[in-house]
């Protein structure tokens, strides 16, 4: 494929790794804007001049953990990067799945820089496919890697019939009865005893823990899961997200997660909305939140995307942690529709770019790449992708160079433009 932009300036990328360190060692980033003759060497000596003091929730975190925590902490200073669920396990332009390719490559000639996946890939009967080697791969190449929570309802797990009986999306209430002397608790154990197997062994290739950020039951303000609004109130909601981090951490003992906190975006944004569910900063160490907008007169939905971030941005910066956006595209059924905006990526990042507090965001994560779509209303299956990809259709309605101007832009980051992420000396608090 004839390369889009496929290699930044090295001065833009050399430049972002100095600005990185230099804020981590307390330098002032002006300072270690360009790149001189010094190169590498001054990037070594910025980096062991000083460790960099992070408190997470896991006090234990392994150095590879804290590093993702504190690099994300620099970095998001300087520029917002681009994640994908499935970003090399699923596509529409792919011919493997082995890790090796994705949509977003041979769009622009480079992997997002966070990697999504789910529990769907971890516990059984894992229905979205093993991801270790795919998660390796991403590691090595320097990405950060995210996993968000589809758990099977507890109360209706072996139940048969029509889905989405014993899915997450079965809305039976199961809070009450996954926490501590509630009646399926042992059952809810069993998928975080899978998920904390999972991360013991998760390694790279030298036996080194590889860090996950862990996006626990997620999308709790809308009522479509097991865990939602109207299946459970604010403190028991609470409690099994406190629950849900204790057991792994210090029951199971897991030392390479980061957890992230995800509601759904909030049309009276105000921090009290925010935090009727938050779990309380002593078990979160992501502020983030998920939503989708519609295709036409989508005006008022950026705005509000804007507002959200500004807003988690401005509760993480107080409280010492990670502001994201966990998800974010075009709403169904919009998208099944095959609707689309070839504005949209523009529109986003000009729009977070162009507000003080919402720029400051670490990454944005859009969502799979389904190669068959999904089922339709008459059975027959419709499109299912929030990343344009490399193909006549996306070439001719306009959203691949959409997506190539939102690459080329130059307060993204995807893959190829981060690094560092995992080496730097840290402290906890």
């Amino acid at each position: 494929m004839k390369k889009i932009v496929s290699m930044r300036s090295l001065a833009v990328r050399v430049g972002f790794s100095m600005l990185v360190l230099a804020t981590l060692a307390g330098c002032n980033p002006a300072e270690k804007s360009s790149v001189s003759a010094q190169g590498a060497s001054s990037v070594a000596a910025v980096q062991t001049t000083a460790a960099v003091e992070v408190s997470l929730v896991d006090k234990q975190a392994t150095a590879e953990t804290r590093s993702l925590f504190a690099f994300m902490q620099a970095q998001r200073k300087h520029s917002i990067m681009f994640g994908h669920q499935h970003d090399t396990t699923q596509g529409l332009t792919i011919t493997t799945t082995d890790g090796t390719q994705s949509d977003t490559f041979n769009a622009v000639g480079d992997f997002a820089a966070v990697y999504g996946w789910d529990t769907l890939s971890i516990v059984s009967p894992k229905l979205e496919g093993d991801v270790v080697e795919q998660v390796k791969k991403a590691y090595a190449r320097g990405g950060i890697i995210t996993i968000s929570s589809h758990f099977d309802n507890p109360i209706t797990d072996k139940q048969k019939g029509e889905w989405p009986v014993g899915t997450s999306w079965d809305k039976t209430p199961a809070v009450v009865a996954s926490l501590p002397d509630g009646e399926f608790n042992a059952v809810y154990n069993g998928y975080l005893d899978e998920l904390a197997e999972w991360a013991h062994n998760l390694k790279d290739e030298n036996g080194v823990l590889i860090p996950v950020i862990f996006r626990i039951l997620h999308e709790n303000t809308g009522s479509w899961f097991w865990w939602g609004e109207e299946q459970s109130t604010p403190e028991q909601y609470k409690k099994l997200y406190q629950y849900t981090v204790a057991y792994l951490r210090d029951t199971k003992g897991v030392r390479n997660f980061l957890y992230a906190y995800s509601p759904n975006n909030f049309w009276e944004v105000t921090e009290a909305n925010y935090e009727e569910r938050y779990p309380g900063d002593a078990w979160v160490d992501m502020l983030g939140f998920d939503t989708y907008g519609p295709v036409e007169n989508n005006a008022d939905w950026f705005k509000n995307v804007v507002d959200n971030a500004a807003l988690v941005a401005r509760m993480a910066e107080a409280r010492g942690k990670i502001p994201v956006i966990s998800e974010i595209g075009i709403r169904a059924p919009d998208i099944e529709a095959g609707k689309y905006d070839n504005q949209w990526y523009r529109k986003l990042i000009s729009a977070l770019k162009a507000d003080p507090d919402a720029r400051n965001i670490s990454f944005l994560l859009t969502w799979r790449n389904a190669p068959e779509g999904v089922p339709g209303p008459d059975g027959k299956n419709v499109p299912h992708y929030w990343v344009p990809a490399n193909r006549e259709e996306n070439i001719q309605n306009g959203t691949l160079e959409d997506f190539r101007e939102f690459y080329r832009d130059d307060f993204t980051a995807f893959n190829r433009d981060i690094s560092n992420v995992y080496s730097i000396e840290t402290t906890a608090k």
